[in-house]
């Protein structure tokens, strides 16, 4: 039995399988002592994007099974009072009155970070798990060449952290899952 066994989207084990393999390979690949620094911290990096992005797909996958919404208020047919109802403490800027309606977010429009948050609020994440995922998503942004990287360590030892991460989201994936709304 495979700790992906629990996820019974085809494509998306397969895809996941594929990446963790790879992940595995480029860890061995790592160790090489002939490789320049620079490679290793590349690699490194690479191998962390990989994991955070098992765990992302991890979450969504949860988030979809188990028929979770995450929502936000939206304001329709602003209207703007006019100006003897202007609030003195936010000169300039006006009151309005407007119709507050819930939409639910898509799915392109849900990150790790609101994923992670979401299910520590519902109780199926620990808020040290979380702290953790948010810590290794914020060394795979560095992957945008504006984030400074000088913050970050990429070591063998971060990778390894990841890796444990990853394992132990999906040995504790199946049980979240059975956990009712």
């Amino acid at each position: 039995m495979s700790d992906l066994d629990f996820i019974e989207d085809a494509n998306l084990r397969k895809t996941l399988e594929s990446s963790i393999e790879y992940v595995y390979a480029l860890f061995e690949q790592s160790k090489d002592k002939e490789q320049t620094e620079l490679y290793k911290e590349e690699t490194n990096r690479v191998m962390i994007l990989y994991v955070v992005s098992a765990i992302e797909a991890v979450l969504l996958y949860f988030y979809k099974v188990r028929g979770e919404k995450i929502t936000y208020s939206e304001y329709k047919f602003v209207q703007i009072l006019p100006e003897q109802y202007l609030y003195k403490d936010k000169e300039g800027s006006p009151v309005v009155v407007a119709v507050q309606e819930t939409v639910e977010k898509k799915e392109h429009q849900i990150g790790l970070h609101e994923l992670a948050t979401f299910f520590k609020e519902k109780k199926l994440i620990q808020e040290k798990t979380v702290g953790e995922i948010l810590d290794l998503n914020a060394l795979r942004n560095t992957f945008h060449f504006n984030k400074p990287r000088a913050d970050f360590t990429c070591d063998l030892v971060r990778v390894e952290s990841a890796f444990q991460l990853l394992v132990r989201t999906l040995q504790n994936a199946p049980k979240a899952l059975s956990v009712k709304k």
